[in-house]
């Protein structure tokens, strides 16, 4: 099964009420929006990102609304370590599946910790790339956060 096969299969199994938007190629946030016909501000966008803690290497999921950015900051406060960054390209294909601009916010199902930037839910719906620059998926933003594998914690800047 793919990624995109995984999602569908977690929403399913859930019983979450979403919609499959099929659509040109995308890869930005902005793009998206403007392809989809949905809000920017809705969508979830899916970061990876990477860390050292204690000379550890840790990959982890960071998920803002489309409009917004990650603040290291907050982040590395937050997971208690003096540097991260957006992993390179290569470790997030490694470490999901998935090509940067197609990672789903799904954290929890390609086995990594996630966070979600509380604006999340100041939107009824989130929309999501589906593991494909032309597939993606709209549904509740209380539903995503239920199966998505995701903490709630203000991670996010305009």
């Amino acid at each position: 099964m793919t990624v995109h096969d995984d999602i569908i299969a977690v929403l399913d199994r859930e019983g979450v009420d979403y919609t499959l938007l099929e659509h040109d190629h995308v890869h930005t946030s902005n793009d998206a929006a403007k392809v989809r016909g949905t809000k920017l501000e809705e969508a979830a966008k899916a970061l990876v990102l990477e860390a050292k803690n204690d000379g550890e290497r840790f990959v982890f999921m960071c998920v803002v609304n489309g409009h917004r950015r990650v603040d290291l900051k907050k982040v590395k406060l937050l997971i208690g370590t003096k540097n991260a960054s957006l992993a390179h390209p290569d470790t997030v294909f490694e470490r999901t599946g998935c090509k940067v601009g197609t990672v789903p916010p799904f954290p929890a199902l390609l086995g990594l910790k996630g966070y979600a930037d509380e604006a999340i839910l100041e939107q009824e719906h989130v929309v999501f790339s589906a593991a494909s620059h032309y597939k993606s998926v709209r549904m509740r933003s209380e539903d995503w956060l239920r199966v998505s594998g995701c903490t709630l914690a203000a991670i996010g800047k305009n």
